[in-house]
């Protein structure tokens, strides 16, 4: 599929997984009732047409066996039924998570009733991870200032935890990995943005820093929750802004930090969940794109090498 720049990664009867470009939304809204990657997975899912899957031919139910036949027929046909409704194609795919207009990499999408529900329990357990790939720089805007409890905790190899404040990852080794908390809500003077308020929902985020090239350091960033803007938001919190954020970076972190890039550095870059009905681990990556790859190169040699690696081994 190479519909509105919206690639296939993977696709089978019960899932999806596309890749979105920057600059698409989602899913249809009233401000954007088409051309979004919704209308482009619906578009090329009719060329295709509905697959050949049929429910698998089942033995009878021990318990059936002393029913009359008009009976068994019954019962065998309300059982497959229900097969077509849990395992038949649902007559839309389902979006089991979203990304902003913005962001690009991985989205999943469910094809089937058994599929969306196996998903949406492992996002609601947290055992599905997602994988980010940010480039930031200091400064933050004041509004973005936490307004509850935030806290970033550093956990070194050794088992040693530290409590510490962004900075800390301009110092960061290999092995730490920062753990970011604070609830997040609208910010009541904007709401399109959101910051660490009193009234949020609970929010954690892993940061992990794979390169640091003054005055910008680039970021696995993995969700633990799902909060709207969380990887945005919480950065900010740190007084930290992701590069090219229109959002959330200060008027002179865009002017100064941006040159060639129309967007933020944030790309959803892996994805690891358990397929069903196989319910076997799944790891699926979507390329940098190559906008983001251009600013790399051009603006930050050693954070492009740090990727190269890291795409080598992964």
């Amino acid at each position: 599929m190479e519909t509105a720049d919206v690639s296939l990664i993977y696709q089978d009867h019960y899932l999806l997984i596309v890749n979105k470009p920057a600059g698409l939304v989602i899913h249809p809204t009233y401000k954007h009732s088409d051309g979004t990657m919704w209308n482009a997975v619906l578009a090329y899912l009719d060329k295709q047409g509905r697959d050949d899957w049929q429910p698998p031919l089942l033995p009878d139910d021990p318990e059936w066996a002393g029913a009359p036949p008009a009976i068994r027929d019954m019962l065998r046909e309300k059982r497959r039924e229900r097969l077509w409704k849990e395992d038949g194609l649902l007559p839309r795919p389902c979006l089991v998570h979203r990304l902003d207009k913005d962001t690009s990499g991985i989205v999943a999408l469910a094809r089937t009733e058994r599929s969306r529900r196996h998903l949406i329990k492992q996002f609601h357990d947290h055992t599905i991870e997602k994988r980010y790939l940010a480039v930031i720089a200091r400064g933050a805007c004041g509004w973005a200032q936490p307004r509850a409890t935030f806290t970033i905790t550093r956990h070194s190899a050794g088992g040693q935890t530290t409590a510490v404040d962004g900075t800390s990852f301009y110092a960061a080794t290999g092995s730490d990995v920062f753990m970011l908390h604070g609830s997040l809500q609208r910010d009541p003077d904007e709401r399109r943005r959101c910051i660490v308020g009193p009234d949020g929902q609970a929010a954690s985020t892993a940061v992990r820093v794979l390169a640091v090239a003054e005055p910008f350091a680039l970021l696995e960033v993995q969700p633990i929750t799902g909060r709207t803007h969380q990887i945005r938001a919480h950065l900010a919190a740190a007084g930290m802004a992701i590069v090219g954020d229109q959002m959330y970076a200060p008027p002179e972190h865009v002017l100064a930090h941006t040159p060639l890039l129309t967007r933020q550095f944030l790309h959803a870059y892996s994805l690891t969940l358990r397929r069903y009905p196989q319910n076997d681990t799944c790891h699926f990556r979507a390329a940098l794109p190559a906008d983001l790859c251009d600013w790399l190169k051009q603006n930050c040699p050693a954070l492009w090498k740090a990727w190269l690696i890291l795409n080598a081994q992964t």
